[in-house]
């Protein structure tokens, strides 16, 4: 490609991953040749984005940079080193058009943790765990990891410094509650793919849950991250602990109810809503998890139930007509759902702009052609869904 010729977006994404693999094999073969002059290297580098790509933006300009340098510090024999960390820090800022090596220093600290050089990895993470919960947990799993690994005689002195190590894990868990930072803020740390740094969180989240019981933000946090990395084991044993030790916590049972549906079963799920109806008799959240149920299920009994105790309970009449448009629609009964959608836009003039739109999705539903109609039912389902939470104010 010439130089300042422009490409699409999909198609230039999809060059700089082929030129970051491209680099990756590069790399995994010669290690010691590159780091022999490290400058020399990413000078290639640059060029090879500067002439390939010219409109590229600094951000991703920059993330390309650090996984190359992060690629080195995990491939090389001297990753576990700080001064060699340290040469490819210096070496890669001078290639980035940012001036901030934050990005580069997490991703030493996560070389070194690896490596098992916890205490030099503490230094490197510094206070970015609040930017970012997963660091966090690396700094407590270094500071736990470093109490255990004390050797020698058990004299006075190695057993307070064993103490004072585990306590200070103790307490980097008990600052992240108070603070309770972000998780996934981070992107240079979903650069790894480490089996190690991955182990070495979970432990963390396993350890905070045996001396800390009664902090639900850690089990949280677990199931935020089970459901990221689609770890369903993890999220069935967080999920477990969750709905025994915190067994009326509605964000728990939402989650229990949501894992239910995604998985099918519509038994559990149902049964999740009457808990929640029980341990939250005001609350129209699970009235509309009931709904939802019977609509997707399309249970013209169970639709009935709840559609009552919605109305009993306050529900808006314009959702539960939209939900009764909704059960003819996926009942795939078109004339009858035809019938509510004229008597929708006749009685609620004002939500016109959400109607139209919709329609259009419901007359794909009805399409001959499998496939769209397959799609559209799902875009449906969805946009109501979306919708009813927002009225509902219920946690997407």
């Amino acid at each position: 490609m010439a130089r300042g010729e422009k490409l699409g977006d999909a198609i230039r994404y999809e060059k700089i991953e082929n030129l970051r693999q491209d680099l990756y094999s590069y790399i995994d073969n010669n290690t010691e040749k590159i780091d022999i002059n490290l400058p020399v290297f990413f000078a290639h580098i640059v060029s090879a984005l500067d002439n390939g790509f010219p409109d590229i933006d600094g951000a991703t300009y920059d993330e390309f940079i650090d996984s190359i340098a992060y690629r080195l510090m995990t491939k090389s024999s001297q990753g576990g080193s700080t001064q060699y960390i340290e040469r490819i820090i210096l070496t890669a800022i001078r290639s980035k058009r940012s001036s901030g090596k934050a990005s580069l220093k997490i991703l030493g600290g996560l070389q070194l943790l690896s490596s098992g050089h916890c205490q030099d990895a503490i230094s490197y993470f510094a206070d970015y765990w609040k930017h970012d919960a997963r660091i966090g947990f690396y700094i407590a799993y270094c500071y736990y990891t470093i109490s255990k690994s004390r050797k020698g005689e058990e004299s006075s002195d190695i057993s307070r410094q064993k103490q004072e190590t585990e306590l200070a894990a103790r307490e980097q868990l008990l600052e992240m509650v108070r603070v309770k930072p972000p998780l996934y803020r981070l992107k240079p740390l979903d650069l790894s793919e480490d089996e190690a740094v991955d182990n070495a969180l979970w432990f963390m989240v396993k350890m905070s849950l045996w001396w800390f019981p009664n902090e639900k933000w850690f089990i949280q946090v677990g199931l935020e991250k089970a459901k990221k990395d689609n770890n369903e084991a993890k999220r069935v044993e967080l999920l477990n602990i969750a709905t025994v030790k915190f067994f009326n916590d509605l964000d728990f049972l939402r989650e229990s109810f949501m894992f239910r549906l995604e998985q099918g079963d519509g038994v559990g799920a149902n049964g999740i809503v009457k808990q929640m109806i029980q341990q939250y008799p005001d609350s129209l959240e699970p009235v509309y998890y009931g709904l939802k149920l019977s609509l997707i299920a399309t249970g013209k009994t169970s639709y009935s139930q709840y559609r009552s105790m919605a109305a009993e309970k306050g529900m808006p009449v314009y959702l539960i007509q939209i939900f009764d448009w909704a059960f003819y629609v996926l009942k795939e009964q078109e004339k009858e759902a035809n019938m509510q959608f004229r008597e929708l836009s006749r009685r609620f003039k004002s939500l016109s702009y959400y109607f139209i739109p919709l329609d259009y999705i419901v007359q794909n539903i009805f399409s001959a052609d499998e496939e769209e109609s397959k799609r559209a039912r799902i875009l449906f389902i969805d946009s109501i869904d979306l919708y009813a939470k927002k009225v509902l104010k219920v946690l997407a």
